[in-house]
């Protein structure tokens, strides 16, 4: 079964937090901060291979691994 996601709907995510939801520290971001931004980076390329491929195999997967690491990033607490 392909699991279906809205890539352009996903980008629009991923540029709202890592251009628009930032913290206001004038001095260097803690380390929670800069893990979640490595979440993100990852959620970028995980959505770039789910664009690129041709299987569905490998869609279902790419999916899978991007759904994870947004609900782990948005779970961050």
């Amino acid at each position: 079964m392909l699991i279906n996601i809205n890539p352009d709907r996903e980008w629009e995510i991923i540029k709202f937090e890592t251009h628009y939801n930032k913290p206001a520290i004038n001095g260097h971001y803690p380390d929670g901060i800069v893990r979640r931004r490595e979440l993100l980076l990852f959620a970028q390329c995980f959505l770039a291979d789910y664009q690129t491929t041709k299987s569905s195999k490998y869609k279902n997967f790419f999916t899978e691994l991007y759904r994870l690491t947004m609900e782990t990033y948005f779970a961050w607490g």
